[in-house]
């Protein structure tokens, strides 16, 4: 199912139509050129898969993936949001006793490790043939020795996400008709999961983000599968500047709470949040230039890692403990053995006292 990507004045042309770009070529070859971008799309198919199955990651990257899915197949498509700590036990137990029932299986937006990778690579050929990983992260680019996955960082310039890469796949193969509007909302994930709209200056991206987490996964899924159009309603408009007063409220009163410790040899500024963790990542490194990065901890779930330097990388850092991401941006998982081990230190000291 892999496909090579190659680098082409086609290729070109074709990647800045899917994202909303207009380009001009001055060229008597230049019908030519769109016509053959044009055709190197597959028309719909007309055979639908009887189920097809979508392990994606739980952020608004890998949640969008989602409606690409529901677009694409509808009801047929059994899609599960995941985390790091456990999409390997996930993939694993589906493969052993669920696979036989799928025709299709995705997981995007998030990777799996190499005992489960070496899982996949051992099926059988038909088995196999099934399977396609999708993944942006730097920390996965490992899986590229396989033919079932596909991890691809920056394209042509352009730092990809899990939502572009399903929805190039998904419109090549013939799953998913192409429209502005939804090239438009891809683009607006795209931005802001690589942090792009903070170069851009496009509030609009981040503002779709902050759409998600006051909708929540599944109203945020039901609205943009029936209108993917991201522009927003005048409803939403005012829940948004609603959120944006919460968000610097928020990162105010975190900020007092950065505490400076040593990680693997990296100066880090340590804070314990559960909400709006890359806005208040950002926020706190570009307010505390002495720190390597910022580490945010939310014992329920993962700890995030944010930096602004370029010198540093988060994601080798993440991977170190178990997690993965981007250089700028990662996360790893609080672990059960953690939680616990942090209650009985929690008691410890109460009772010392």
């Amino acid at each position: 199912m892999k496909q090579k990507s190659t680098t082409s004045m086609q290729d070109f042309l074709a990647k800045a139509q899917s994202r909303g770009i207009k380009v001009q070529i001055s060229s008597d070859a230049a019908d030519e050129l769109f016509t053959a971008a044009q055709t190197a799309k597959r028309p719909l198919r007309r055979d639908k898969p009887r189920a097809v199955k979508l392990f994606t990651h739980n952020d608004t990257d890998g949640v969008s993936c989602g409606i690409l899915a529901r677009m694409a197949f509808g009801d047929t498509a059994h899609i599960d949001y995941s985390n790091y700590d456990d999409i390997n036990n996930k993939v694993a137990r589906f493969l052993d006793f669920h696979l036989s029932k799928y025709d299709l299986v995705f997981i995007t937006d998030i990777s799996v490790n190499e005992e489960v990778a070496d899982i996949i690579e051992k099926m059988s050929p038909y088995a196999r043939e099934k399977v396609m990983l999708l993944d942006h992260h730097q920390t996965a680019e490992g899986l590229n020795q396989y033919d079932w996955a596909q991890v691809t960082v920056e394209q042509n310039g352009v730092r990809e996400s899990g939502t572009t890469l399903f929805y190039q796949h998904l419109i090549t193969e013939g799953w998913l008709a192409d429209s502005p509007e939804l090239a438009r909302y891809v683009e607006m994930v795209r931005q802001y999961d690589t942090w792009d709209w903070k170069e851009n200056n496009n509030l609009h991206a981040k503002q779709l983000n902050d759409l998600f987490y006051i909708l929540g996964r599944d109203r945020f899924v039901s609205r943009f599968t029936a209108d993917c159009s991201p522009d927003f309603t005048d409803s939403e408009k005012m829940l948004l500047e609603i959120e944006q007063e919460k968000i610097e409220k928020y990162i105010k009163g975190k900020s007092k709470d950065v505490q400076i410790r040593d990680v693997n040899g990296y100066t880090a500024g340590v804070v314990f949040a559960e909400q709006y963790i890359s806005e208040l990542g950002n926020a706190l490194a570009e307010a505390n230039p002495d720190v390597d990065f910022v580490a945010i901890i939310n014992m329920s779930r993962v700890i995030s890692y944010r930096t602004v330097k370029d010198e540093i990388n988060v994601g080798d850092i993440a991977a170190f403990f178990g997690g993965g991401g981007h250089a700028k941006a990662a996360g790893s998982p609080v672990s059960k053995e953690m939680k616990q081990a942090a209650a009985s230190l929690l008691f410890e000291q109460i009772q010392a006292k």
